[in-house]
């Protein structure tokens, strides 16, 4: 929608469930689940004076005229429509194609019509007999119907995937599971050893109630877009035991140093004892018996900062040959090379960038034949209310 207002959502941090978020139209109070620079936005409030059905649900958010990273791009799969737009406030070198040149570009087809015919109430009701997305229906009949006008995916009568809402008190119903184990990072400065307590991804989705035959893994997602692939092989069994490696702690207080150790070890832990209990492909939602801050953009950078309130962690494999004996803590790709036996090495599972922070939908894949996907490109409400979406293979709708 407009520059300014991409503007105020980067820098805004805090996110709020739709009923926080009233601002007002004459004598009327319209409510909108859009960001907090958003939701006072002229056209923001322009769709939902002509279309109020649509206030609180899917439609009043942003993507209903912008788009993510277009499909066949090295930024499509990090990217929802929101953090698309912030690509052109904070540029990430490491996209080299699909990065958006300036803000019409991040408009799908019904926002591009919506900007051409001059913005307002009167744009919107001007483009109702268009079909802007070519998906057969026009404009005005899919948001009657609540149905995306920008996205051909998403039309009338287009079954919805069942979908299962995961609550925070669902959750800890659940056995916790608590787990010793390394975190190893590419680019950072620090590996860590930390302790998280969660729920294995297992348990949540027997809990959730999915049919689990015939599935072929879970794709995980983050409120910004990102997301990962597990197989059920990852979701079914334990990951072989860690290994810890007190070496490093010597180095501490010099520039060699790259490790942090917790407060806290599980007791009897000497240097290069395997660690006693096998690591789950876990749910977290504490780090050190904390729980884990609420992730959010940060102001002046866009990226996402904050690992929860659910982080999905991923123990090492090891990729050098020996799937028993998962990797040593190593030194930054980005540090000096020092010859003591920590410098970095590519041959470790670096597992720390598979660990999805604020996870809050979980699709199960394969996606039955003919239905719509949920909506996964905005999770903010979601992350305030503590909330996680489950659909996708073997799911029946509960709530």
């Amino acid at each position: 929608m407009r520059k300014s207002f991409i503007f105020a959502v980067a820098g805004a941090v805090v996110f709020v469930a739709a009923a926080a978020l009233l601002a007002r139209s004459g004598d009327r109070q319209i409510v909108s689940r859009s960001y907090v620079g958003h939701k006072a936005g002229a056209d923001s409030q322009a769709i939902l004076l002509r279309y109020p059905q649509a206030a609180g649900t899917r439609l009043d958010d942003c993507q209903i005229c912008h788009r993510g990273g277009p499909r066949g791009t090295d930024a499509e799969r990090e990217y929802s429509p929101c953090s698309y737009c912030h690509l052109l406030v904070y540029p990430n070198a490491r996209y080299k194609t699909g990065v958006p040149k300036n803000y019409e570009e991040t408009l799908n087809p019904f926002g591009l019509a919506y900007k051409r015919a001059g913005r307002g109430v009167a744009a919107l009701t001007a483009i109702e007999s268009l079909d802007s997305d070519g998906d057969g229906t026009p404009n005005g009949e899919e948001i009657q119907a609540l149905c995306f006008p920008g996205d051909p995916a998403s039309r009338p009568g287009q079954a919805l995937a069942p979908t299962v809402r995961f609550t925070g008190d669902d959750l800890h119903k659940l056995p916790a599971h608590k787990q010793f184990m390394l975190m190893n990072t590419t680019k950072e400065s620090t590996d860590d050893y930390v302790n998280y307590t969660g729920v294995s991804l297992l348990e949540v989705l027997k809990a959730a109630g999915i049919d689990l035959p015939g599935a072929t893994g879970v794709t995980v997602f983050a409120p910004d877009g990102y997301s990962i692939d597990v197989t059920m092989n990852d979701i079914l069994r334990p990951f072989p035991q860690g290994y810890f490696y007190a070496g490093p702690r010597s180095l501490a207080g010099t520039e060699r140093a790259f490790v942090k150790y917790p407060e806290s070890l599980p007791p009897g832990l000497a240097d290069g004892q395997k660690i006693t209990e096998a690591p789950w492909l876990l749910l977290a939602f504490e780090r050190e018996g904390k729980p884990l801050d609420p992730s959010s953009y940060e102001k002046g950078t866009g990226r996402l900062t904050g690992e929860g309130p659910y982080r999905l962690i991923k123990p090492q494999r090891d990729l050098a040959g020996d799937p028993a004996k998962p990797g040593r803590p190593d030194r930054s790709m980005k540090s000096k090379t020092y010859g003591d036996g920590w410098d970095f090495s590519p041959a470790i599972d670096h597992n720390a960038g598979a660990c999805v922070r604020g996870v809050w939908v979980l699709r199960v894949n394969p996606l039955p034949a003919g239905v719509e996907e949920y909506d996964w490109k905005n999770g903010w409400p979601l992350i305030a209310d503590r909330t996680i979406m489950i659909y996708g293979h073997g799911v029946r709708t509960r709530n």
